[in-house]
């Protein structure tokens, strides 16, 4: 493995050279209501703007009988939400699937009630939960949102790329492989020749251990792409950070890739206290002109959101801080920050995720928080 090159002159894209910056909050943050769709009751998402829509792809999801959550489960799903002409998130009204009025990002699309990442053959893939025989399951949860590589402004295709670890879990959601292999999915959209505004991007398994059970699960943990090239966060099952870099055009080529190497175990590129469950997001703020990470604290079940600065890709990142809690305490994941939500790149702003399960439904509150210049 060769190690990175360049990656403070590639950071460095601004003016802001504060290797301590941490933002501060403008007034109160608005709650703007709920993702949801009326038609699936769905777990985690995260998402990412495809051309003028927003593509979200979430974790176990049930379709909806009479406002009930009924199986089949399918362990992945994902959906469209729109923007408004001013080109922010459509905040709408509906009737949700218990009669009652909603009022927050409406998604839609046919998700067939089958994954939307598909199961390799040799995880149990005729469930659409990756259950098992023996109790277990493979669960294939995405934990950061599709990674966009391409996209054609003539005709609206798009690329993205998705990296998944193969868990396997037992009844008490205890991993029963820690460290597993990491498949790598591709992802196209081009609404020009589907003709279907409900359909959803094809989905294409690149490699099944894409990266093998012996190796840095890079992608998985996080991602940024920066001047067409693709940055890529992984976390191993000792909470080692890793980061890799590849051109954004050779995702799929594992040889193209480059690997940082910070003295013998490039634990350089972590954050300090962060990341429950490997989750949370990177990314780069044209603002700031610096990268952030947006997430939960390490061992955490309330909605406190924490937040971290750094010059460059592998840091130096400032200890995270605490910069918003929902009133929501009890038992809140999956905490993601949208910033492919944003009007555009100069809005001073984020939008924030997290996942509420209560009453055997699952809830995502969408956040508007705006930084003080």
């Amino acid at each position: 493995m060769s190690p990175l090159t360049a990656l403070a002159s590639v950071a460095l894209l601004g003016t802001r050279v504060n290797a301590d910056f941490i933002p501060t909050v403008l007034g109160t943050p608005r709650v703007l209501g709920n993702v949801s769709d009326p038609t699936i009751d769905r777990d985690s998402c995260g998402s990412d703007r495809f051309g003028d829509r927003a593509l979200w792809t979430c974790r176990d999801s049930q379709p909806f009988s009479k406002g009930v959550p009924v199986l089949p489960i399918y362990s992945s799903s994902s959906s469209w939400t729109d923007f408004a002409s001013d080109s922010t998130p459509l905040i709408q009204t509906w009737t949700d699937a218990a009669g009652n009025t909603e009022t927050g990002l409406l998604c839609s699309g046919k998700n067939n009630e089958k994954p939307f990442f598909p199961y390799p053959s040799d995880e149990c893939s005729s469930n659409t939960a990756g259950a098992c025989d023996d109790g277990t399951r493979y669960v294939l949860w995405p934990n950061s949102p599709p990674l966009v590589t391409n996209e054609d402004t003539s005709t609206g295709a798009i690329t993205a790329y998705t990296w998944i670890s193969e868990d396997h879990i037992n009844g008490s959601l205890t991993l029963l492989n820690p460290g597993p292999g990491t498949i790598l999915y591709e992802i196209k959209s081009d609404p020009h020749m589907n003709g279907d505004s409900t359909g959803l991007p094809t989905v294409t398994t690149i490699q099944e251990n894409f990266w093998t059970a012996d190796e840095m699960p890079y992608g998985v943990y996080g991602e940024v792409v920066v001047n067409d090239v693709a940055y890529l966060y992984g976390q191993n099952a000792v909470r080692t950070v890793g980061l890799a870099k590849v051109s954004a055009g050779s995702v799929a080529d594992k040889s193209a890739y480059q690997y940082y190497v910070d003295g013998v175990d490039g634990t350089g590129v972590s954050i300090t206290n962060a990341g429950a469950g490997g989750q949370g997001t990177f990314y780069y703020s044209t603002v700031w002109n610096l990268y952030v990470w947006i997430g939960q604290a390490g061992i955490s079940v309330a909605p406190d959101f924490y937040i971290t600065t750094a010059p460059a890709l592998e840091g130096p990142w400032v200890r995270p801080i605490n910069f918003y809690s929902a009133d929501y305490i009890n038992w809140s994941y999956t905490l993601q920050a949208h910033p492919g939500l944003l009007a555009n790149s100069s809005e001073n702003a984020i939008y924030l995720t997290y996942t509420i399960n209560d009453s055997g439904y699952y809830w995502t509150p969408l956040v508007y928080v705006q930084w003080e210049s």
